[in-house]
């Protein structure tokens, strides 16, 4: 079947579908990176605990004398913050994928009741 077979209100709903999937994919990289990010400082915060020496933290293109304890406080601030986001991303695709399946299972409907 054509697209242009299909019902005005059916054509709407396919690239309305396929919008949703666009997001979807988008959101879900966007969570991905955030959970990468948490585990990253995860291992930062590791090694922070294993150093009995210096320790420096990168600002820009500098390495930067840091003091253990200011560096995993702001570590922890860092990791506490990309949760939050990563969790936020995570409501955020579960809702698009609601809908995205709700949309699908009208567009199968729509596409079987017009054969």
């Amino acid at each position: 079947m054509r697209m242009a077979e299909l019902s005005k209100e059916t054509q709407e709903n396919l690239i309305q579908l396929q919008n949703l999937q666009r997001q979807l994919q988008m959101v879900s990289g966007q969570r991905q990176r955030f959970d990468i990010d948490v585990v990253q400082t995860d291992n930062a915060l590791a090694e922070l605990e294993k150093s009995q020496g210096k320790v420096y933290k990168a600002v820009g293109t500098l390495l930067i004398e840091a003091k253990n304890a200011e560096l995993k406080k702001e570590l922890n601030e860092r990791r506490k913050d990309v949760l939050a986001r990563s969790e936020t991303m995570k409501k955020q695709e579960d809702k698009l994928k609601i809908k995205a399946e709700e949309l699908q299972k009208s567009v199968e409907k729509a596409l079987k009741s017009a054969q």
